[in-house]
């Protein structure tokens, strides 16, 4: 079958993958008939993979169950701590499984995560950090410590969650 053939038959009526077009905005888009109505729902379902693998990073193994796990006790952090729907949460660390964590905490709340490049320099972090308008900034130890001489810079951070930091963070 051609790729074409192949999405017709996956976005059928009636299929697993099923397209209709809705009214977005007044803009007709075609979108998902049967994706999840929000991320929490998303991270819901993530949930029934269980034991199963979700991330593998170096020597480390996180399954589906624990990464849900993970991502329901940031997530109450965050709302304890004030974060709310349209709120900007920061991350800006290099790819490790706390990133998926992070994002989908935020976002379940309904936050908005910001992904900031792990490779900018602290400066650019800032310009980010600030043009966002980010409440909080989780990050790790490498990030964190690109940020140190202008932490003064980010006064609308009110929060930051530092992951394996090595030493204490001031």
């Amino acid at each position: 079958m051609s790729i074409k053939e192949v999405e017709a038959l996956l976005t059928a009526p009636g299929a697993k993958f099923e397209m209709e077009t809705v009214d977005i905005r007044g803009v007709p888009t075609r979108v998902w008939k049967n994706a999840p109505p929000h991320m929490a729902a998303l991270v819901q379902l993530s949930r029934t993979h269980g034991e199963r693998l979700a991330t593998i990073y170096e020597d480390e193994r996180v399954s589906y169950e624990a990464q849900f796990r993970a991502i329901a006790t940031l997530a109450a952090d965050l709302a304890a701590g004030g974060v709310t729907k349209g709120d900007r949460v920061a991350v800006a660390m290099r790819n490790l499984p706390e990133w998926i964590v992070a994002f989908f905490a935020a976002t379940t709340l309904g936050a908005i995560a910001v992904p900031l490049n792990a490779w900018w320099t602290g400066e650019e972090l800032v310009y980010g950090l600030n043009d966002a308008g980010a409440k909080v900034l989780i990050t790790d130890d490498e990030r964190w410590d690109r940020l140190a001489p202008l932490r003064s810079e980010i006064p609308g951070v009110a929060r930051v969650l530092v992951s394996r930091a090595t030493q204490p963070l001031y």
